[in-house]
């Protein structure tokens, strides 16, 4: 059994200097939840490049990886219990979807009807008065108070999860105008057709994607490793019936 060589303290200072993980200054392959976890590289002015610590650092422009967590939770006697994103679910289930982001943008969360139309799910006026700009540090309950009772329409039932560092135009449409306090609008959602998706899912390269799911934490990962200013996230979410 090979056994793993210490990393030596001038490598370790190193590695902490660049705000890089570690296993990415071994060469390691870093997981979707390593790039989630990242900490911010550091930013390093022109006056500082090259002298003392700052000798190796490269500048950086993007705080993190941008990425998100979902998992599940499913009501039983009207008590959320943690449990696996893949199900088992059967019909008539209520469950809520948590959202983590890693950091500040803007969630859409949009679940497909029977029509073939996909209903707003989040932004909702009953989390920060309909606002869909999201922060690290905070799970997005959806939908905030209630259960989802699943339907399987077309036999599976179908979520997308659109995270971006800016708005996204083709979705603003989901987005009303600042709920007043204390008041929820008896307006049914906004909703979008496929075409509008199918447009936002073009702001993608299928490439700089990862996901990845943790069974320990029953949840999954989604990142957008290229690490860009206009970074877009998206995930559809599948649940079937069992």
């Amino acid at each position: 059994m090979p056994i793993s060589r210490p990393i030596s303290r001038r490598r370790f200072a190193l590695a902490c200097c660049l705000g890089m993980p570690l296993a990415a200054q071994r060469g390691g392959k870093q997981t979707a939840r390593d790039l989630f976890y990242a900490e911010a590289g550091l930013i390093v002015s022109s006056s500082d490049r090259g002298k003392g610590r700052f000798t190796a650092a490269r500048k950086s422009v993007i705080a993190v990886t941008l990425g998100l967590k979902y998992r599940f939770w499913k009501v039983v006697s009207d008590q959320p219990q943690d449990w696996e994103p893949d199900g088992p679910f059967v019909h008539r289930d209520q469950v809520r979807l948590g959202v983590e982001v890693n950091d500040a943008g803007y969630l859409y969360v949009v679940r497909r009807l029977g029509s073939g139309m996909w209903q707003r799910m989040f932004p909702t006026p009953e989390i920060e008065r309909g606002s869909h700009f999201v922060r690290n540090g905070v799970t997005y309950p959806i939908p905030p108070e209630e259960g989802l009772e699943l339907q399987f329409p077309g036999g599976s039932e179908r979520l997308l999860l659109v995270l971006s560092r800016n708005p996204v135009k083709e979705l603003e449409l989901l987005v009303g105008p600042r709920a007043p306090e204390n008041t929820v609008s008896a307006a049914p959602p906004p909703e979008v057709s496929s075409q509008v998706l199918d447009q936002v899912r073009n702001l993608l390269a299928p490439k700089d994607l990862l996901t990845e799911r943790s069974a320990a934490e029953r949840c999954v990962y989604v990142v957008n490793r290229s690490g860009r200013p206009d970074s877009v996230v998206a995930v559809e979410v599948r649940l079937a019936a069992r």
